[in-house]
């Protein structure tokens, strides 16, 4: 169908011609990622993203608002599922702790993707210790970005797969506006969410609350959940805004472990840990302001801080490496406090050289400092909590960052741009062994990071796009992974990589999109977690990427009548997408070896039926390959079920979405339709065995605005 689609697009390329002498303004803007603040009516996220898909010289993709209100999801996992590229692991069908991957990286911890709100990184650290244990709830998401190819130079750490910038709601220009969401599904499960904003001669506010909770698809899941997310700016005039923001967010939630092969057969829903808990508490706060200074300058600057604890406790058992599900009177306490502030200001010029008109210069600059404190307790019994153990184990970590980059927009033709640029990151750390009064260790690492990148417009928002670009990820002190993973004494090189990749991406017409790339990426002492230890690897990567949308009435419209632009009262598109990936060790004992948890294939498919803007109903599905869990890719599981291969599986959904009124709007749907048993991860230690996918589940949702 790709094939099609890329011949479609070009085949009534005359009508388009006479908009193709315009010079695109802005060309690397949309990914400077300033908060999006409303200037006008409409809907300024849905503008944002198409910005980004027509101007970024690498390859992106998008989700756009209408697609997550379809999707209704309490889980953005599934919908960072259907991406082009990503790899998505379940953990309990919550989404509350990510695990999502770019390119052949491992997923697990979303250790190897930078993850962005608005532009503000939402890891506990950028540098120290990048596993998320918190996610963005999905019912604040109005938008998705995710920067693939060239990130690094904007971005800097962990960019090596990409980038996902999630994009919160923009306050509206109304006086006075709201909405109200609520959803609820079979497990149990709900959720309810509180928008208001307005904007108020040249001041603009927004407030947005968010309780969820439910008892999630297995034993031992219950789950709470608030979030507080406020916002309040001035515009001085058109040239120069501000903006302060508030963001809290409390979590207490089961966690309830794996299953030994036996019980996954018998009943995928169980648990055999009803005592272990998370907790997990973020504390935010940014201000941002743009300052336009000229017709040709602009200045934007970003301030931000947060604090993020979290405390898990996890009962062993009398063995955490065999079969035996005994549970011990005692249980492993990994508690972390996180303090983390930074500056990012950045200058934009537009210029001219001579009469070659249309480049742009962008100068960045990030100043970053962190700090953990992470603590280890055996518990004193398998419920026990903070204060209430032994203390095994106290680390004091700290990094301090100074960044700076330039990248040069060279408007080679109207359609034509060559996009150099370079990155330097200064990283200093630090750890000192507070239980043992060791001294202080320090690490000190430079890196340059050059990249080009060339962008040609050869249709109406249709682009061809090449780059290679060099990535990293900070060195690591210690393993700063799962609680599961037994490696506390390994610390671990800064990896790097070059990834080469071109590819083309197209919507010219509403009812038609496409995007078709590869990629070859060689990453150089890449962290590799397997079967609960961590290490450096020389590990290759290449892989093929493509996804489409075709709507059949529009197709024939244009075939028919050469209405090609002419949206219609009825649609039917289909969907289609593919991810094909070979990533293995280049070098070492497991040299040749597929890189744990990274399916060589993955597949997304699905039909969609749209009337007008006021109902829709789509039937997709999903196909994931098999994927070994460990290094020595061992295919046969053993008894306790911590190694194995795990196979391939397909889950098919269906969702409906009605907009009855204008204030109004409903929506149902099914998820996991057949119910398919699938595994999508293993554990080892106190959460051992297989960790089950969720179950068929039936949801009901409705959206009220005022």
């Amino acid at each position: 169908m790709t094939a099609f689609l890329l011949t479609a697009w070009v085949l009534p390329s005359g009508a388009r011609a006479q908009s193709l002498d315009t010079p695109a303004t802005d060309a690397m803007g949309a990914t400077m990622l300033p908060e999006v603040v409303v200037t006008a009516p409409g809907n300024p996220v849905a503008r944002r993203l198409e910005e980004t898909e027509e101007n970024y010289a690498g390859s992106v993709t998008t989700v756009k608002p209408e697609e997550l209100e379809l999707q209704d999801t309490d889980n953005l996992g599934e919908v960072l599922a259907r991406l082009p590229g990503a790899a998505y692991v379940d953990e309990d069908g919550r989404g509350t702790k990510p695990n999502v991957s770019l390119r052949g990286l491992n997923p697990i911890r979303s250790e190897f993707v930078q993850l962005l709100l608005d532009g503000v990184p939402i890891q506990p650290s950028l540098y120290s210790e990048q596993a998320a244990y918190y996610g963005v709830p999905a019912e604040r998401v109005a938008g998705v970005e995710v920067f693939k190819g060239g990130a690094s130079i904007l971005f800097g750490p962990n960019t090596v797969g990409g980038v996902i910038n999630l994009i919160s709601r923009a306050p509206s220009p109304e006086p006075l506006a709201g909405a109200l969401d609520t959803r609820f599904d079979s497990y149990g499960d709900y959720s309810g969410n509180l928008f208001v904003s307005g904007m108020q001669g040249n001041v603009f506010a927004a407030v947005e609350y968010l309780h969820k909770g439910g008892d999630g698809f297995r034993d031992a899941l219950g789950y709470n959940i608030d979030d507080v997310d406020v916002k309040i700016g001035y515009r001085f005039n058109e040239d120069h805004w501000v903006q302060i923001r508030f963001q809290y967010y409390d979590e207490e939630s089961e966690t309830p472990g794996g299953l030994t092969p036996a019980q996954f057969r018998h009943d995928r829903t169980q648990s055999n840990k009803p005592e272990d808990e998370f907790f997990g508490e973020r504390i935010g706060a940014d201000i941002r302001s743009s300052h336009q200074l000229t017709d040709r300058q602009r200045i934007e600057l970003l301030l931000y801080a947060f604090r993020f604890e979290r405390n898990w406790f996890l009962q062993n058992y009398v063995s955490n490496t065999t079969p035996d599900l005994t549970l011990a009177d005692n249980n492993g306490q990994f508690l972390r406090e996180f303090e983390v502030i930074g500056f990012e200001p950045k200058y934009i010029l537009d210029y001219d050289l001579g009469k070659s008109t249309g480049h742009q210069l962008t100068l960045g600059a990030r100043l970053y400092y962190d700090s953990v404190d992470r603590r280890a307790a055996l518990g004193n019994s398998g419920s026990s909590r903070e204060d209430d153990g032994v203390l095994t184990s106290r680390d004091d970590l700290s990094t301090f960052v100074v960044a700076g980059y330039l990248q040069n927009e060279f408007k080679i033709a109207p359609r034509l741009s060559i996009v150099p640029g370079l990155r330097f990151e200064h990283i200093e750390q630090t750890r000192r062994d507070v239980l043992a009064d060791l001294p202080e260790q320090e690490e000190s690492t430079d890196i340059w990071l050059p990249g080009v990148g060339v962008k040609y417009e050869f249709a109406t928002r249709s682009q061809a796009y090449a780059n290679v670009t060099r990535s990293f990820r900070p060195p690591t002190f210690s393993d700063a992974f799962n609680p599961a993973i037994d490696a506390s004494n390994a610390d671990l090189d800064a990896s790097s990589a070059w990834t080469y990749e071109a590819g083309i991406r197209a919507h010219p017409y509403p009812w038609l999109s496409a995007e078709i790339g590869g990629y070859y990426t060689e990453f150089s002492d890449q962290v590799v977690v397997s079967a609960g230890t961590a290490a450096n690897f020389d590990t290759v990567t290449y892989g093929f990427e493509a996804v489409a949308q075709l709507g059949l009435f529009g197709l024939t419209r244009g075939l028919h009548r050469s209405e090609w632009d002419q949206p219609g009262d009825h649609e039917i598109f289909l969907l289609g997408g593919a991810t094909l990936v070979d990533s293995t060790f280049a070098d070492g004992f497991f040299e040749g070896n597929n890189l744990p948890y990274v399916p060589n294939q993955t597949y997304t498919f699905g039909v969609r039926y749209a009337f007008r803007e006021s109902f829709d109903l789509v039937f997709q599905g999903r196909y994931v390959g098999e994927r070994f869990t460990d290094s020595e890719n061992t295919v046969a599981e053993n008894p306790t079920g911590t190694v194995g291969e795990l196979g391939d599986y397909v889950v098919f959904d269906l969702k409906a979405r009605w907009q009855a009124t204008e204030q109004l709007a409903f929506t149902a749907g099914i998820n996991n339709i057949f119910d398919e048993t699938y595994g999508t991860q293993r554990r080892t230690s106190q959460q051992k065995g297989i960790f089950p996918g969720p179950t068929r589940s039936l949801y009901v949702g409705a959206t009220l605005t005022f």
